[in-house]
């Protein structure tokens, strides 16, 4: 039992320096273990690179059952009364980049209030390795967007959005922006998983149109202070406006509209898997993620005059 709670660590952490910590071990202490684990395995189980160490076939193939039956034991052993106050456990979530810049920030603070002696850290969200994440047990959440779900995964929702077209307020399309107008411009598209094509492209096409890409990012931010500064337009979701980016979207004058065309609306959803669905740790750190971050947004129509700051 001793070997295999080395070897999640480990395989958690990605380094042995940091699976020692984690395990308020020496770290000659974890190598030996670990070199105890290759011995009975017959297999080396992880191999050293530039920042810490991967694990092998055999060890990926081990990862799922070994995960599992840990987590199961430790929840067995949960007390009923779990006291956030003085509980030491770490949760890991992945979070998508439009609930990032206010919850990331937001989750961490209401969680060493409640919570001092917990560990958070953050991935970030892309659909396939949050699921990846949370099959494998290197996540123990996510918050996203998620076209469909395995069946031993559970789901809560947290809130719906839309996108809308954001440019600067000088643009010749600040006025109004029609269909003809949005495809005759050229855009920045926001996409963590670096694809050519989004969820807009995907409804635009419904039109028979496509648009112009000129510039790939992986984040909203990033788009918004290219826009800020040119004539590229970017599709954002609206919620942005109501958090952190309504003080940067002020002071850079950006101007926002709605899409010309038809779409769907954004669901955000927090997901994670069977094992953990009793344990009390993970359940009360899933209820704050979703005091956090399920609010939904109630933002005014963008009319024509109206700009980046809610009427």
């Amino acid at each position: 039992m001793n070997l295999i709670a080395v070897l999640e660590a480990i395989m958690l952490e990605r380094n042995v320096t940091r699976a020692a910590a984690s395990l308020a071990m020496s770290q000659p202490a974890v190598s030996n273990a670990l070199r105890r684990a290759r011995k009975l395995t017959k297999d080396q189980l992880f191999l050293k690179t530039a920042t810490g160490v991967q694990p092998t076939a055999r060890m990926v193939a081990m990862w799922p059952e070994l995960h599992r039956s840990l987590t199961a034991i430790r929840a067995s052993f949960a007390p009923d009364d779990f006291d956030p106050a003085s509980d030491a456990t770490s949760f890991r979530i992945a979070v998508t980049d439009s609930l990032a810049m206010e919850g990331v920030s937001a989750i961490t603070l209401k969680l060493q209030a409640a919570s001092p002696r917990a560990r958070v850290s953050f991935a970030v969200h892309t659909h396939e390795s949050s699921l990846e994440g949370i099959d494998r047990g290197t996540l123990d959440c996510a918050a996203g967007m998620f076209a469909s779900l395995p069946r031993d995964v559970h789901v809560q929702s947290l809130r719906t959005d839309r996108y809308v077209c954001a440019m600067r307020s000088g643009h010749e399309f600040a006025g109004g922006l029609a269909l003809d107008q949005f495809t005759a411009a050229t855009h920045v598209l926001v996409t963590p998983s670096g694809l050519e094509l989004g969820l807009v492209d995907g409804w635009l096409g419904l039109t028979g149109r496509t648009r112009t890409i000129a510039v790939v990012v992986n984040h909203f931010a990033d788009a918004l202070r290219i826009v800020s500064r040119s004539d590229l337009l970017t599709c954002v979701p609206l919620g942005f406006f109501s958090g952190p980016w309504r003080a940067v979207a002020d002071k850079h004058e950006l101007v926002v509209r709605d899409l010309p065309f038809e779409t769907e609306k954004l669901l955000y959803k927090l997901i994670w898997h069977e094992r953990l669905h009793t344990h009390p740790a993970h359940q009360w750190f899933r209820s704050l993620v979703g005091d956090v971050c399920g609010s939904p947004f109630d933002g005014p129509p963008i009319g024509e005059t109206a700009s980046a700051r809610p009427a």
